[in-house]
């Protein structure tokens, strides 16, 4: 279209009906408007680098969740333009940006910060207003995560996982605030009990006691891990295996559609915005 000569807003007013959607990294307007954006840039400025990572320093989120967002946003923006078009009969102009989607998703640390005057710390994988709530190991090494959310959870968890009903009523670990004003003794105690047990005594007392936890996996653990959905696409190249959608529908298997070559759409899409 830009190729054409014609914007977003050209297209709409020579078909009513079309629907854009325009991508950009800081939005249309205001100062950063021609700044140019990559992931790991939007990130940090975002603040969402300061809040992630351990407290030695910040990180990058592992995946370009900035990017990702972004598509997001366009795919539930052009749905709902959809859904207005067969209604009304008319189109519309779609933005997004990578900058607008990290600063909506950083709403809490954002409240945090208005409201209290402090922003949540850098914890890893503990967290900022719960304990106990991270990573400990077995008597093997195999790191577990887990999160105890209420007083309820807390004192199953002492009784079965812990054996230790005396945490119930200890006046450092009573209650949450408690508990993490205390939690380095805290976390002292839970890592010396799990480390006394194995994998499987560990799980089977947290499953016992319903505790929320899970296995702080590599990225090998996840090719292998059952819960994974994979499906096969032709490539050019030849098949791939990738990861199923997140989405399904109805009882029958996602069938992917073969990834096209290069150039396979070209003078398809030159038709296209000619035509417009």
């Amino acid at each position: 279209a830009q190729r054409a000569g014609f914007g977003s807003a050209e297209l709409r007013q020579r078909h009513p009906r079309l629907i854009t959607c325009d991508i950009s990294g800081y939005g249309e307007s205001g100062p950063y408007r021609d700044m140019k954006a990559y992931d790991l840039l939007v990130q940090a400025e975002a603040g969402l680098a300061t809040i992630t990572g351990v407290p030695a320093g910040p990180g990058r989120v592992g995946v370009s969740v900035a990017d990702i967002g972004c598509g997001l946003n366009a795919h539930a923006g052009i749905l709902q333009a959809l859904y207005e078009r067969e209604r009304t009969g008319k189109g519309g102009g779609i933005a997004v940006s990578l900058f607008d989607g990290i600063a909506e998703w950083m709403s809490v640390p954002l409240f945090h910060f208005d409201y209290t005057g402090a922003a949540p710390k850098r914890v890893g994988l503990m967290h900022p207003s719960i304990a106990p709530y991270g990573a400990f190991a077995t008597q093997r090494g195999r790191q577990i995560v887990l999160s105890i959310q209420n007083e309820r959870e807390w004192a199953t968890f002492c009784d079965v996982v812990l054996q230790r009903p005396d945490f119930k009523t200890d006046a450092r670990y009573r209650v949450n605030t408690q508990r993490v004003a205390n939690r380095p003794a805290l976390d002292g105690a839970v890592a010396e009990i799990f480390m006394s047990l194995t994998d499987d005594e560990v799980v089977r007392r947290l499953r016992e006691a319903k505790t929320a936890y899970g296995f702080l996996n590599e990225v090998a653990d996840l090719s292998v891990h059952p819960q994974l959905r994979r499906i096969t696409v032709d490539t050019p190249s030849g098949p791939a295996s990738g990861v199923a959608p997140p989405v399904r529908c109805g009882s029958e298997p996602f069938v992917p559609r073969a990834v096209p070559g290069l150039g396979a759409h070209s003078d398809a899409l030159r038709t296209e915005f000619a035509e417009a």
